[in-house]
């Protein structure tokens, strides 16, 4: 655990801004190859990022590794909010009030993330492209027992904390699209079904990790963007088009909020609701 005191990257308790409660959950990956990896960042007195960044847990990528603890629910962790410009919520970021760092539990998940000079992808990663769509990764993908141990961490979660919904998870992505890259690939959906054993939780966002699932989404839409090759300003513009026509942030920026907004619209064309 992380001592709550002076010069650590912990504060206790949640602000008035948020009724003295989270209102939502961030999860990253930790871009490093183990736990010990993260703990070394992250956990105890003396972490390599003291009195920087935090987080709630960290979760490994086998029961063997574990969850550790780095500071109680009841707390605050410093996981988010350098370069924000969206709220738990979707809406804008307004205010110091409104960082993640504020208003979310911060879980990291041991990912190496995606592929990069000298680390290349093995044959099972995962495609996925970054918010603004320009740029195209290759994911590692999170482990059966991994993805067991998420669900525990969200099942304790949200008994502490019941009023956070299936809604109200997100990636670090999602709070500073443009500016991070985690938890692109990240299985929302099982882990939220699982979190919530409802099974009819709609996977809103597998079919739209890519350009091209995003863009049949919008060519579905009614919307009219390129119909091949990268991610370009016709893109950009039928995406913004979509965003100021249903009450989202114009930002050009995929996001977990526009996945959502996107499957609801399709949903309702389709005639049926989603969750």
């Amino acid at each position: 655990m992380i001592p709550v005191e002076d010069g650590q990257a912990v504060d206790a308790g949640w602000t008035v801004a948020t009724e003295r409660r989270p209102m939502a959950v961030t999860w990253h990956w930790t871009a490093t190859a183990d736990l010990a990896g993260c703990d070394r960042l992250l956990g105890g007195a003396e972490a390599a990022r003291k009195g920087v960044a935090s987080a709630h847990y960290g979760v490994g990528r086998s029961f063997a590794e574990g969850v550790h603890r780095y500071v109680s629910l009841d707390n605050r962790s410093w996981h988010a909010g350098k370069n924000q410009t969206l709220r738990w919520d979707g809406r804008a970021y307004e205010s110091a009030d409104d960082k993640g760092a504020r208003t979310a539990i911060g879980v990291e998940t041991v990912n190496v993330g995606y592929a990069r000079a000298g680390l290349p992808a093995a044959p099972d990663w995962l495609r996925a492209d970054s918010p603004h769509g320009r740029w195209s990764m290759r994911i590692q993908p999170w482990t059966e027992e991994q993805i067991a141990m998420m669900v525990a961490v969200g099942k304790e979660i949200v008994a502490r904390w019941p009023h956070i919904g299936p809604r109200d998870h997100h990636g670090h992505h999602d709070l500073c699209p443009g500016y991070k890259a985690d938890v692109a690939g990240f299985p929302f959906a099982r882990v939220l079904r699982g979190i919530y054993d409802d099974p009819g939780i709609a996977d809103v966002w597998t079919p739209l990790w890519t350009v091209a699932g995003r863009r049949q989404a919008l060519i579905d839409l009614g919307y009219s963007p390129l119909v091949s090759g990268r991610w370009g300003d016709r893109d950009d513009a039928a995406l913004r088009r979509l965003q100021a026509d249903h009450g989202l942030v114009v930002d050009g920026m995929w996001t977990t909020f526009v996945s959502r907004k996107v499957d609801e619209l399709l949903a309702a064309a389709r005639g049926g609701p989603r969750r």
